[in-house]
């Protein structure tokens, strides 16, 4: 198994970039921030992690072209993108997030088991399906 997964040093990246090292699998992040990419790669190889990882930034088309570039040859052609998720901030949705039953924002560690799990070849019979992680939300509204 390996992944890319954009945006991989904070939040929802981080936690994905977490749960699919802890599977097994090769995983390449990026980030804008170097000092903090350094920081996390080294953690994530001290715990045995196999992760690597490059600065880009994912706005400038040359930049993503790099990136799969890179990617391509670290995992000879075979990867599955993850597209960072960003979290949105509570105030902005504060009516919204108050009808939500178990609690108003989810942790990254609470979003990235499924993310995992849908890249698992477990999950491979899943197709065309639309999965809510929204602590209930959809089914109170």
């Amino acid at each position: 198994m390996s992944a890319v997964v954009t945006g991989g040093t904070r939040g929802i990246g981080r936690a994905i970039v977490e749960e699919l090292a802890g599977f097994g699998a090769r995983i390449h992040t990026c980030s804008r921030n170097k000092k903090e990419l350094d920081e996390r790669v080294q953690q994530w190889k001290a715990k045995g992690y196999q992760v690597s990882g490059s600065v880009c930034d994912l706005t400038s088309r040359t930049q993503r072209q790099e990136l799969m570039q890179t990617v391509a040859s670290l995992f000879d052609g075979k990867l599955n993108i993850l597209e960072d998720i960003d979290v949105c901030i509570q105030s902005m949705f504060g009516p919204l997030m108050a009808r939500t039953p178990i609690r108003p924002i989810a942790e990254p560690d609470e979003i990235s088991p499924l993310t995992a799990f849908l890249c698992l070849p477990a999950a491979s019979y899943i197709t065309g399906q639309v999965i809510y992680v929204d602590g209930g939300f959809t089914s109170s509204a």
